[in-house]
């Protein structure tokens, strides 16, 4: 039985927004692959928590986008058994974002200490080869940083670095952003780095990685916001359908 009236008008408004919700989901999808692959190595500085960020939007997307799908099934169907099935999972992904939000707010303290310890640790096991200095290198170059506080960092927390020495990586040195190459590095700018701190960027990367991560999770934060309160219209219209639907049944 098809619904009529006002519920006529829900059933396209519905359909029009599991259609938008489903490209959202296709969006999710690419922007957390984008994030994975450009960005994955910041993250090896980030601790697990959100190291597994772009991983989660990954698999939310995944989920909205098959909940599109079926929610665009169930409104041109008039099915409401797949119009149920729609609203309890958009109301299941709605309360995994309000848990993700809850925890992303309650670790923003904690985004100083673990890049410091993590990048620490880093350098104290730093390893010469391309593979496993790239994280690093790859940080230092795109943020014209050096160290974790400071280019002295090098002096005292790398033992296996450069060891009795005052060197720096070359991702440390002023044109690095624009000659250093993380995938063949070549560390002779960085020889002696005390003699001449104005040929290296002297500023850590703690500060400058930190703020880096606060911006983008304010940016990703308001993003989600919105998500949710287009997902709450979604909920309030199916729910709408779906009593739309029963009752014309009932009718029957």
């Amino acid at each position: 039985m098809a619904a009529t009236g006002s519920m006529q008008c829900i059933k396209y408004l519905l359909f029009a927004f599991n259609f938008v919700f489903w490209i959202t989901g296709l969006a999710m999808i690419g922007v957390g692959a984008t994030v994975k692959i450009a960005f994955g190595d910041y993250f090896d500085f980030t601790g697990n928590a959100f190291a597994s960020a772009p991983v989660f939007v990954i698999i939310l997307g995944v989920f909205v986008s098959v909940i599109g799908f079926l929610g665009c099934c169930g409104a041109v169907k008039e099915n409401y058994c797949m119009v149920t099935t729609f609203a309890v999972l958009l109301s299941l992904i709605f309360v995994l974002e309000i848990a993700a939000g809850i925890t992303g707010y309650v670790l923003r303290n904690d985004i100083e200490d673990v890049i410091d310890n993590a990048m620490t640790d880093f350098m104290m096991k730093w390893k010469n080869t391309t593979e496993g200095r790239l994280a690093f290198d790859g940080v230092q170059k795109e943020f014209e940083c050096c160290g974790v506080t400071n280019y002295t960092d090098w002096y005292h927390k790398a033992p296996n670095f450069s060891p009795n020495t005052t060197d720096v990586p070359g991702s440390c040195c002023v044109n690095a952003k624009k000659d250093f190459d993380v995938k063949n590095p070549d560390d002779t700018c960085g020889k002696d780095a005390s003699s001449d701190p104005t040929k290296i960027n002297t500023e850590g990367c703690l500060t400058k990685l930190e703020d880096w991560l606060a911006h983008n999770i304010l940016i990703i934060g308001g993003v989600g916001i919105g998500i949710a309160f287009i997902q709450v219209v979604g909920i309030i219209f199916a729910c709408c359908l779906m009593r739309s639907i029963k009752a014309e049944y009932e009718v029957v």
